[in-house]
C-alpha cells in the first residue's frame, strides 16, 4: 500500500495537522458524517462523544446522521452529483474499497496516513498497520478507507461450562468434532447456527476450504468462468466435511426454518454449546445470555494439519472526492483514532481497535490475541457481482441442510458457476 506520493502527500500531511488557513481554534466551518451505527448503539456512543469533543477542540460543527448499515448503499447515489450530502461516510472495508471505490468519486487518503495521529507522535499508518491498511486500499491502489475497528470470527462457548477448553482450545477439526459427539452423548444439540441467513451457513464451507487450498485458491473459485475450479479434490473435501456436519446431528432441530437471532439467542440461553460468529456476538447476545455467562472463543481449527487463516474485516471511515469540507474531515480521522477514543471502541462497545496498544473487551480478547499472533485473510479484492448470491449461496445452504451430496454439491456448483458466467457474456 503506498501512503505517500512524494513531496505532495508530506505537504497535504502538514497542512492536514495545522488546518492549512483556518484560525486558530479552528475554521467555523462544519463537517456531516454518516455513521453506519444507530442511536443506542455501543457504537454510537463513542462516535457521538468523539464528534462532540472535536467540536469543543476544533470549532468545527458536527453534524451526525445516524444511517444504520446502509450508510455506504444509501451515499452511492449522490456521489457523482453536485451534491454530496456527506463529508464522512462509514462502512466496513469492502464497502469502502469495493463499491464505494468503484465510483471513482473515493478520496484517496494517502496524506492522511502519513499525517500524525492528532496529540500523538505515531503517524496514521503506523498506528494502524501495513496489515489494515492494505485492506483499506482498492484494486487500483486507492486508500478508500480509514480503520479503526476490526472483528474476525470465532467459536464462541460458555467458559463456565467448559473450562477446560479456556486453557486448552481445540486444535485440530478432529480434536473439535470429539468434544461435539461428547455432548451429543449427553443430549445435546451441541453447534447453534442461524440457518436462515445463508452468509453464516457457507462460513464452514470457506474455512475448509481455505485450509485445503489457502486464500487465493479459494478465492479463484468464484472468478473461474468454466466453473471447473469447483471440481477440484480441494473443493470435494471441504464439502465432504460439511456433508458430515450435516449427517452428524450436532444442530437443533429446526435451525434452518428459524428467524435470525433466534438460534443465536438460544445458544446464549444455553440450549448449544457452540456457535461460529463474529466478534460482534456478545454485546448482541448480552441480553439473553444465562447469568454468568462467560464468553471466550477460539479460532478455527486445523484441517490437515492446515489453519485457515483469521477471516477479518474492518470498520472505518471514507471521504467523497466532492466533500464540502474534506480538510476537516481528515482531521476528525486523526482525532478519532486517538488512544482514548479507541480504549473505548473496546471497553464500550465490546470491540477491538486496529490499535495494537488497545487491548480487546473482555469478551473477545482470546480472538485478539490470536489475531495478533496468527495470520489474517488476503484481502479478496474481486469483485464477483451477485455469484455468490445466485450461485454460491443457495447450494451451500442445500449442503449444510442435508438436501444435497458433497458430490452433488460439486458438480452444480461447477455447472451453474459456467451457465451464470455465459449469461455475463
Amino acid at each position: 500500500m503506498m501512503i505517500s506520493r512524494g513531496g505532495t502527500a508530506i505537504i497535504a500531511a502538514v497542512c492536514l495537522l495545522a488546518a492549512c488557513g483556518g484560525q486558530p481554534g479552528g475554521t467555523g466551518k462544519e463537517i456531516t458524517i454518516w455513521s453506519m451505527w444507530s442511536e443506542g448503539e455501543p457504537n454510537q456512543k463513542v462516535l457521538a462523544e468523539a464528534a462532540k469533543d472535536f467540536e469543543k477542540e476544533t470549532g468545527v460543527r458536527v453534524r451526525t446522521q445516524w444511517k444504520g448499515r446502509a450508510a455506504v448503499k444509501t451515499l452511492l447515489p449522490s456521489l457523482n452529483t453536485d451534491n454530496v450530502p456527506a463529508d464522512l461516510v462509514e462502512g466496513n472495508n469492502r464497502e469502502l474499497t469495493r463499491q464505494f471505490a468503484a465510483t471513482k468519486a473515493a478520496l484517496d487518503l494517502s496524506d492522511v496516513y502519513g499525517a500524525k495521529v492528532h496529540g500523538e507522535q505515531a503517524t496514521v499508518a503506523d498506528t494502524v498497520g501495513e496489515a489494515y491498511g492494505r485492506m483499506a486500499t482498492s484494486a487500483d491502489g486507492v486508500v478508500t478507507q480509514l480503520p479503526y475497528q476490526v472483528s474476525t470470527y470465532g467459536w464462541f462457548f460458555n467458559g463456565r461450562t467448559f473450562p477446560e477448553l479456556v486453557t486448552a482450545p481445540p486444535k485440530t477439526w478432529e480434536d473439535f468434532t470429539a468434544v461435539l459427539r461428547g455432548q451429543q452423548a449427553k443430549g445435546r444439540s451441541p453447534l447453534g447456527q442461524d440457518g436462515s441467513i445463508p452468509n453464516y451457513n457457507v462460513r464452514y464451507l470457506e474455512h475448509f476450504a481455505r485450509a485445503l487450498m489457502g486464500d487465493e485458491g479459494w478465492h479463484a473459485l468464484a472468478p473461474d468462468r468454466t466453473g471447473r475450479g469447483w471440481l477440484s479434490p480441494e473443493v470435494l473435501k471441504a464439502a465432504t466435511m460439511v456433508e458430515s456436519l450435516a449427517k452428524g446431528g450436532y444442530f437443533p432441530a429446526g435451525f434452518n426454518a428459524t428467524k435470525f437471532p433466534a438460534m443465536q439467542q438460544k445458544w446464549a440461553g444455553g440450549e448449544s454449546d457452540f456457535l461460529y460468529q463474529g466478534t460482534y456476538l456478545p454485546k448482541e447476545v448480552a441480553p439473553y445470555a444465562d447469568p454468568g455467562f462467560e464468553f471466550r472463543a477460539f479460532r478455527f481449527p486445523s484441517v490437515e494439519g492446515r489453519t485457515p487463516t483469521m477471516n477479518v474485516t474492518t470498520t472505518g471511515f471514507g471521504i467523497p472526492e466532492k466533500a464540502r469540507n474534506a480538510a476537516d474531515a481528515k482531521r476528525f480521522l486523526t482525532f478519532f483514532l486517538q488512544k482514548k477514543y479507541q480504549e473505548k471502541v473496546s471497553s464500550v462497545a465490546l470491540e477491538m481497535s486496529v490499535r495494537k496498544d488497545v487491548p480487546a473487551a473482555a469478551q473477545v480478547a482470546d480472538l485478539k490475541r490470536a489475531l495478533d499472533s496468527g495470520e489474517i485473510n488476503k484481502a479478496d479484492v474481486v469483485d464477483v457481482g451477485d455469484f455468490n448470491a445466485k450461485v454460491l449461496l443457495p447450494l451451500s445452504d442445500e449442503l449444510l441442510f442435508g438436501k444435497i451430496t458433497a458430490a452433488g454439491f460439486t458438480r452444480k456448483m461447477a455447472e451453474n458457476a459456467a451457465a451464470y458466467w455465459k449469461s455475463k457474456g
